[in-house]
C-alpha cells in the first residue's frame, strides 16, 4: 500500500520545522568563531589550541556519524532527531559555564559529536515525504540553513559583545530544547523510499531494507565516491569561511574589531542563502532535460568560486570584499542541494542517513586535520597564506570532481532506479 500523501500544510510545516533545528544546528557549531579572540584571551589559548578546538569539533562529529547514520536508516528518524537535539542543546548551554581550555575542548567536541544526529535522519526523512520533483527546492531551502545559523552565531554575538560571550551559548541551547521537543509533536515518520518514481507510479511499497552487505555496495558506486569527495571540498571551503574569516578580517585590520568583523560577513552570508535557493531551482528546472543537471551545477559553483576566492583574498578594503564575498557566496553555494541530489540519485533509500553519515565521517575527518593545519601554518607563517590557501585548493579540487561526476552520474542514476524498481512491492 503507497503512503497517503501529505498535505500542503503539513509539508511546509516539516520543511520550516527541520530548517528551523538545522540552523540551531550550524548556530551552536559556529558560536565559537566570531567570540574566538576573546576566549582565547580569557582562557589563554594561542592560534594552535583554538585551531585544536575547532578539531575537536569535527572529529567528534565523525565518530558521530558512524553512530547517529546507522542509527537512522535502522530506527525511527524522527525519535533520532529528537533525542539528539535536546542532548546537543542541554550541551551548549552548559558551555558557558567553560572556565579552561580542556574544559571548552570536552563541552564543544561532546555537543559536535549529538549533532551529528541530525543531517543523516533530517535528510533522508523529508526526501522520503516531499515528491522527488521538488526535492532541488527542499534541500536548497535545507542548505541555506548554513549560511542562516552562522548568521544567527555572528549577530547574536555581534549584539551581545564578545565580552559577553557565555550569553549565546545559554540562549542557543534553550531555543533548542524547545524546537527538540517540537519535533516530537510535529514530525510523522514517512515509509523508506516513498517518494521514488517506481514506488509511487506503481502505488506500491518499497521492500528494501538497511544492511552492511547494502552498505558496501553503495561504496563501490564510482558517482557515490565522487560526491563524497565533492561534499569534503564544499564543506572544507564553508566551515573554514564560518570559522577564520572573523580573525582574518581584524588580524590585518579590514575590520576595526571583532563585532564589526562579525557583521561584515552578512553580505556573503545573504549570498550562500541565495545560492542554496538558486542551486536548488536550477536543477529541478534542468533535471526534466538532463540527468547531469546537477553536476553541472557544481562545476559552475567550484570554478566561479575559485575565480571569486581570489579576488576575496586580494583584497584589503572593507566594503569591496563585502561585495566580493557577497558573489562568493552566491556562485559557490550553488553546490549544496547538488551534492545531496546526486547522493540519493545514486544509492537506495535504505542507505540515505548512513551514505550521507559516510560523507560527513570523511570531510569532517579532512576539516579536522585542515583546521589544526590552518592554525599550526599561520603561527608560523601568516593565516592570509594558511586560511588562503585551503579555500583555494578545494576549490580547484572540486572542479575535477564535478568534471568526473558528469562523465559517471547518468550510468550510476540508471542502475540505482532499476534497483529501486525491483524492490518494489504493488
Amino acid at each position: 500500500m503507497a503512503q497517503p500523501p501529505s498535505t500542503t500544510r503539513y509539508l511546509i510545516t516539516l520543511v520550516a520545522l527541520l530548517m528551523l533545528v538545522s540552523t540551531i544546528n550550524v548556530a551552536d557549531k559556529e558560536l565559537l568563531a566570531p567570540v574566538a579572540s576573546a576566549v582565547s584571551a580569557e582562557l589563554g589559548m594561542s592560534d594552535t589550541l583554538l585551531g585544536t578546538v575547532r578539531s575537536a569539533v569535527f572529529l567528534a562529529a565523525l565518530l558521530g556519524q558512524l553512530f547517529w547514520g546507522p542509527l537512522s536508516d535502522r530506527w525511527v528518524r524522527k525519535n533520532v532527531i529528537v533525542i539528539g537535539t535536546i542532548i546537543w542543546s542541554a550541551i551548549t548551554w552548559l558551555t558557558a559555564f567553560v572556565g579552561s581550555y580542556p574544559q571548552l575542548l570536552a563541552a564543544r567536541a561532546s555537543m559536535s559529536f549529538a549533532e551529528g544526529c541530525f543531517n543523516p535522519s533530517a535528510y533522508a526523512l523529508v526526501t522520503d515525504t516531499v515528491p522527488k520533483r521538488r526535492h532541488g527546492l527542499v534541500l536548497g531551502l535545507m542548505s541555506l540553513t548554513y549560511p542562516v545559523g552562522t548568521a544567527a552565531a555572528l549577530v547574536i554575538a555581534g549584539v551581545v559583545g564578545t565580552s559577553r560571550w557565555r550569553q549565546p551559548f545559554l540562549m542557543f541551547g534553550v531555543i533548542g530544547i524547545v524546537l527538540g521537543l517540537l519535533v516530537l509533536w510535529r514530525v510523522r515518520e514517512p515509509r523508506r523510499g516513498a517518494t521514488e518514481e517506481s514506488v509511487e507510479s506503481a502505488a506500491g511499497l518499497y521492500t528494501g531494507r538497511f544492511s552492511a552487505a547494502e552498505f558496501r555496495r553503495v561504496l563501490r558506486v564510482p558517482s557515490v565516491l565522487l560526491v563524497f569527495a565533492l561534499d569534503t571540498c564544499q564543506a572544507s571551503v564553508n566551515w573554514s569561511i564560518a570559522f577564520w574569516a572573523p580573525t582574518y578580517l581584524t588580524r590585518y585590520h579590514i575590520a576595526p574589531d571583532a563585532e564589526t568583523a562579525s557583521i561584515a560577513l552578512l553580505p556573503a552570508i545573504i549570498g550562500f542563502v541565495l545560492g542554496a535557493l538558486l542551486g536548488g531551482v536550477l536543477i529541478d528546472r534542468l533535471r526534466p532535460h538532463t540527468e547531469r543537471a546537477a553536476a553541472w551545477v557544481a562545476l559552475f559553483a567550484m570554478a566561479g568560486g575559485l575565480v571569486m576566492a581570489l579576488v576575496v583574498f586580494n583584497v584589503f578594503q572593507l566594503v569591496p570584499l563585502m561585495a566580493a564575498a557577497f558573489v562568493l557566496g552566491v556562485v559557490a553555494y550553488t553546490v549544496m542541494p547538488a551534492v545531496n541530489i546526486m547522493l540519493f540519485s545514486v544509492v537506495p533509500p535504505e542507505t540515505k542517513a548512513t551514505s550521507i553519515s559516510a560523507s560527513n565521517v570523511i570531510l569532517n575527518l579532512v576539516i579536522a586535520v585542515l583546521s589544526y593545519a590552518i592554525g599550526v601554518l599561520s603561527d608560523a607563517t601568516e593565516l592570509r597564506y594558511a586560511f588562503g590557501g585551503v579555500v583555494l585548493v578545494m576549490f580547484a579540487l572540486g572542479i575535477v570532481v564535478a568534471l568526473a561526476l558528469l562523465r559517471t552520474l547518468p550510468g550510476d542514476a540508471a542502475r540505482q532506479r532499476a534497483l529501486v524498481e525491483a524492490r518494489t512491492a504493488a
